[in-house]
């Protein structure tokens, strides 16, 4: 419940009548209510937050997924209280400063902006108050059950490795759980809800705060920069086919559905391999005869038997070489052509390539240096340990969910 002096305030100022509906129940968890205020205070909050014009439309739109954070909240609460869990009132203060520093705002004048959006600033705290207090719980209680093994992780290196040269994605995330199959196209309704939201221009890090289950919802949704084969083949196979800016449809997984926003893209760095690479040219006249071409390749073979490294691999390229020949400087695996990289990336260091035809000649070429960017085992650990707390939390409130009498009267 939402509690305290802007509570009396408010209700003192309106008709006996008015006061006696705001305060009726929207919903009762476990017989603890939650009152048409809370409801119309926590969709004043998610209006203000996502950026979008207030309207009976979207209210109703919005109604139930606000009703099923809401009611989530209240379990979360009640959990937290049965176990002694608190959250202390400075933490509250802090990470509400926080929120308004993440808007360019003061709190102060945060504060001045909820309330000319009719909202009691003190319905803003109890939902900072719940978010916390379910974080400390997780942390508490699930936390050092969650073990990450090395082939788990030496798993994820073979998979990154494996898509070394492809792209990664800077990807955010909308997750709704789905508990049992009767939820099927309830949790889909309300995910496409959220998307119809999302393109008539609602601010996605703000809806996924608002009413994403995943742990990624603190950070609006942001999952980072992912390689692919880093999530499931699921959610891999839309991200491929999409292109920055764009919006995914819902996706079901196993566990619910999600809404991914493709933020950019890049080539991949994680893993990367960069190669010092030299190379040498053999000309060969347009039309060559057979024999010519004998001559040219005797030519290649002779000079492959002199090579042993890079060190004095200039001065043969000038006594055997054409114009072309040298050093190519380090380049990227990622940026070379396919054929060429396939060629030097299992190249020994300072052996040269068989021939390779290119228009006028042939051309071999010699690996100086390999250097591999060496793969985070730390971030994949830590990145593995948050999504495997992240699926206790769900099973946790799922669970949460199965036990709980609850009664909507809307």
């Amino acid at each position: 419940m939402i509690l305290g002096l802007p509570l009396t305030v408010a209700v003192s100022g309106a008709a006996p009548a008015a006061a006696q509906d705001i305060l009726r129940a929207a919903a009762v968890i476990n017989d603890e209510v939650i009152s048409v205020l809370d409801l119309d205070m926590r969709l004043r909050l998610a209006v203000m937050a996502t950026g979008q014009t207030d309207s009976a439309q979207l209210r109703k739109r919005m109604t139930p997924q606000i009703i099923r954070a809401l009611i989530d909240e209240r379990l979360q609460s009640q959990e937290a209280k049965r176990l002694g869990i608190t959250v202390t009132e400075e933490m509250i203060a802090t990470t509400a400063e926080e929120i308004a520093r993440r808007n360019q705002l003061s709190y102060e004048k945060f504060t001045k902006i909820m309330e000319g959006h009719g909202i009691i600033p003190n319905a803003f705290l109890e939902q900072v108050r719940s978010q916390l207090t379910w974080n400390a719980l997780v942390n508490r209680r699930l936390r050092p059950s969650v073990e990450v093994s090395e082939d788990e992780v030496e798993d994820i290196v073979r998979r990154i490795t494996a898509n070394r040269g492809t792209k990664q994605r800077r990807v955010s995330e909308i997750f709704l759980a789905v508990d049992t199959a009767f939820q099927e196209d309830e949790i889909l309704g309300n995910a496409q809800r959220l998307l119809d939201q999302l393109r008539a221009g609602a601010r996605f890090p703000a809806l996924a705060r608002q009413f994403s289950e995943a742990a990624s919802a603190a950070r609006g949704g942001d999952l980072g920069w992912i390689q692919e084969g880093q999530l499931p083949e699921e959610l891999d196979a839309v991200l491929v086919k999409m292109r920055p800016g764009r919006l995914s449809p819902p996706i079901r997984s196993l566990t619910g559905f999600h809404i991914l926003l493709l933020r950019d893209e890049r080539q991949a760095s994680l893993g990367e391999v960069t190669i010092h690479l030299k190379q040498i040219v053999f000309e060969r006249p347009e039309g060559a005869s057979e024999d010519q071409k004998q001559a040219v390749a005797a030519r290649v073979e002779t000079l492959r038997g002199r090579i042993a490294g890079c060190a004095g691999l200039d001065e043969l390229a000038a006594e055997f070489g054409s114009p072309g020949s040298g050093d190519l400087g380090t380049v990227k695996q990622g940026d070379l052509p396919p054929r060429i990289r396939d060629v030097v990336l299992s190249l020994p260091i300072g052996q040269a390539s068989a021939p390779m035809e290119i228009p006028g000649g042939l051309r071999i070429l010699v690996v100086c240096e390999r250097t591999e960017n060496a793969v985070d085992r730390d971030q994949i650990r830590d990145r593995l340990s948050a999504q495997k707390l992240d699926l206790l939390a769900r099973r946790y409130m799922r669970e949460l969910r199965r036990r709980a009498n609850v009664d909507i009267r809307l």
